[in-house]
This record gives C-alpha cells, structure tokens and sequence, in this order.
C-alpha cells in the first residue's frame, strides 16, 4: 500500500487549551504516521506554539507553527497553510475537535481504493459533549440537493493537494462558510467527493440553549451558506430564492416555476388512479426541481393511515430488494437528522406519483416493457443516474396509496439484477451502511419507541 502524506491544517483563534490539547492528543494517537501538522495560530499570546513543542518533542520537525499578523479569519488562514503545507492530502478541522485513532489510516485506505484520487472526502462524526460522544451522524454519499440545503458534510474535509491547485484558493470573503464554498465549488465543476461510512471525526458541541449572540452567529452562518448556494445555482442559470429555517441549522431553497406551463411536452406527470394527492400545485412544484439541467425524476412523500409516513423515496440493500424509507414513522416528529422533511436526492422514488424529464424519458427509451409497477420505476432511476442524472424526493408534496399491491413478479428481479447487478452489490449509496436496513429504517439502534 502506498504511502500518502498528510499535512493536518489548524486554524487557531480564541482557543480554548484544555480542549486544544484534547485536540492534539488525538493528533499524536494517530496510528498512521505520515503526516505533518500546521498550526496556524490568530491567538495574542504563545501559548500555542510552547504547547505543540510539549507535545510533539520527537516529530519537531513535522510540526510547524505560524503566527497569523492579519485576523481575516478561517479562509486566510488555510490558503496561507494550504500554500506551505507538503502533504500530498489536506486535512482540515476545527481546534477544539478530536480525530479517532483510525482518522488518517482510514482515509489512507480509501485513497488506495480511488481510481481519481484528486478528490474531496468527508466522514461520518458524532458529538463531543463534556466527555461524552453523542448524536451519531451517519452520512449519505454526496447528496447535491442535500448539501444546497444544509451543510451536512461539516467541519472535517481532506482535500488533495492537487484539486486545491486547480479549483483555486479558499474564499476569503467567506466567513463562516469556508469549506462548505470550496465544496461547492467542486460539486458544480463535477469533481469527485468521496464519503467514507465511520466515525472517524469527533466534534465539540454543546447540549445548552443558545445564547442570543450564538442565534444571531448561527443565522448569519445560514444566511451566509444561503447566499452561496443560491449564487451557484445561479451562475448555472438556476433561478431560486431561499429562507432560513427556524431551527437555523439548514435552509430552503424555493426554484422559480414561473416557466411552468400545463400539458407541456417537456415534463411527464405520473400518477396512479390508486393515488391520492393532498397538497395543491402539485406539478409546479416539482417541475420547478425538474428545471435544474441534471434532474432527470421528482418524487414525492407518501403517507400512510394513523398519520405514517409510508416511504419518502427508497432504498436498496445489496441484494437487490428495496425498501420504503422512513417507513412506519410519525409525520409529526422529525425523522433522522431532519432529512426525511429536506429536498434531497435518493436512488428511488415511488412510481405511484412522479414527474419525470421528457428528453430523458426519450433517450432512455422509457419503461423496460419487462418490468412492472416499482421494479420498473426501480430500473429506469438506476438507468437515468448511470447517464449522470439525479433523482430528488420532494418531501412537501404528499401523496397516498388509496389501496396497495407490493407484490411483484419473481421475474422481475433477476432482470434487474441482471442489468444492475454490479451498482447494486455495492449498496445504496445514498444510505448509510451503518443503520439498519430493511422495513425499519433510518432509525439508531436502540431508540426505537
């Protein structure tokens, strides 16, 4: 296996020591050992640099420490470590925060898998509170809709050296929002970004309410993110407006439908006589998610009788069966971490009610005529996102099966397996292999009422 070097990149300001040393503590249990680590300190005293000499006494020379003269923040610091830094590979994360053991060895064996290793990837984490690990946050692969709408990568990214040098310096009039701008930057020139399904990232975080100033911290964070995400989709000429929401940690975006026409030959509106919808301007909205040039399907959420959800789209194990996901779950509580209510994109939606993209359709020759009811829908989403397309579930238009048949032909199986076995042997890409699945999904092991 060959060797890669990483250079860890540390932005430090208004440090808190014992939790600082927490941080390096982890650095030097690392069981990978090539790496180097720079610090980049915007604190008024030394403090930082006599404690990385304590710390690192026999591997001085891979510790380095520059003392920052400007305060222009996060994205000055890591262009400036980002410029001196000799790894192969950047690792950046906060200074507070800890890195499991297996952080660089694991991301060490995940570039040895990568046939394009100038990448970006992220991991899953958990939350540091006091000194216990708490709220798993088990990712999806990268979901594009997903990210435009919150930032669920995070704080802990590793960069190659090389996709640093092509996409550009950080942005520095980003203050809040430093790797999330990067990773946007990446998404929209179609880069590779790569997930890795371990907790191999332990954020500091708080179980307190927040203060006032923290909430007017945390909206100008989502006003910043917003802003961003909307500029993008902008500059590809996708039109949308957004707003904050209440829990100031995500937005929405709202894509102009003012293009909308009814019994227009671009769009395909699927809805099955057994299905009933209870929100109104149903096509608008999804043709406005349609609009985006790489959207080939929008699905909607189906609920169920005792107010269920009955699927919001769904997923698939390695052996080809599928499952609703969401199933069984409340409407009136929040799903696992608030996606199930996010715009999002997902392998499969339900082929009860969907709109679909024409020129698509034509150059996909349609439905497999071998193929029934959800295998078929099943077998054209795997189809559209081989050609590069993306599936979205749109949460906020509801729908439900007056009466449903699930049973399907043995048949129908092998063909799929046939055509798609390769994709589907490596599992759901947007599920994360640390939760269950099957018809109880998207649930931590062990809260389940």
């Amino acid at each position: 296996m060959a060797d890669n070097y990483f250079s860890l990149v540390v932005w430090t300001n208004e440090t808190d020591m014992d939790l600082f040393k927490d941080c390096l503590e982890s650095i030097d249990e690392q069981e990978y050992r090539e790496f180097e680590l720079y610090i980049l300190d915007n604190n008024p005293s030394n403090t930082i640099e006599v404690t990385i000499q304590e710390f690192f006494p026999d591997i001085v020379d891979k510790v380095h420490y520059r003392r920052l003269k400007k305060k222009n923040g996060m994205s000055y610091a890591y262009n400036i470590g980002t410029h001196f830094a000799e790894g192969d590979y950047l690792v950046f994360f906060g200074q507070h925060d800890r890195l499991s053991s297996k952080t660089l060895s694991s991301l060490n064996e995940k570039l040895e898998e990568l046939e394009n290793k100038e990448c970006v990837i992220y991991t899953d984490h958990d939350e540091l509170i006091g000194l216990d690990r708490k709220n798993p946050h088990f990712k999806t692969d990268f979901n594009k809709e997903l990210f435009l709408q919150m930032d669920y990568i995070g704080d802990f990214v590793c960069i190659s050296k090389a996709l640093c040098k092509r996409l550009g310096e950080f942005n520095e009039k980003a203050i809040t929002s430093t790797l999330y701008e990067f990773i946007l930057r990446a998404a929209f020139k179609k880069e590779s970004i790569e997930h890795i399904p371990s907790l191999l990232y332990h954020k500091r975080a708080s179980d307190k309410a927040m203060t006032k100033e923290q909430r007017n911290d945390a909206k100008y964070y989502c006003k910043e993110h917003l802003a961003l995400a909307t500029s993008y989709l902008r500059q590809n000429d996708v039109i949308c407006e957004g707003r904050i929401d209440a829990s100031l940690k995500k937005w929405h975006l709202d894509y102009d439908d003012s293009t909308f026409r009814r019994f227009s030959g671009d769009y395909m509106f699927l809805r099955d006589d057994n299905v009933r919808l209870y929100t109104r301007n149903n096509v608008k909205k999804m043709y406005a998610y349609l609009c985006q040039p790489d959207v080939a399907v929008v699905g909607v959420r189906f609920i169920d009788r005792g107010f269920k959800i009955d699927n919001v789209g769904y997923i698939y194990d390695t052996d080809g069966a599928w499952y609703p996901a969401f199933h069984g779950q409340s409407v009136f509580r929040d799903t696992y971490d608030g996606i199930g209510s996010m715009p999002r994109d997902v392998s499969v939606v339900d082929c009860g009610c969907c709109l679909i993209d024409a020129k698509v359709y034509r150059m996909l020759r349609g439905f497999d005529t071998r193929l029934t009811g959800q295998d078929a829908m099943f077998d054209f989403c795997m189809r559209a996102r081989a050609r590069g397309f993306r599936i979205i579930l749109l949460p906020r238009v509801i729908a439900r099966w007056k009466e449903k048949s699930v049973e399907t032909p043995a048949d129908n199986h092998e063909i799929i397996m046939e055509k798609h076995g390769a994709i589907i042997e490596k599992g759901d890409s947007f599920y994360n292999k640390n939760l269950p699945i099957g018809m109880e999904n998207y649930i931590l092991p062990g809260t389940q009422e």
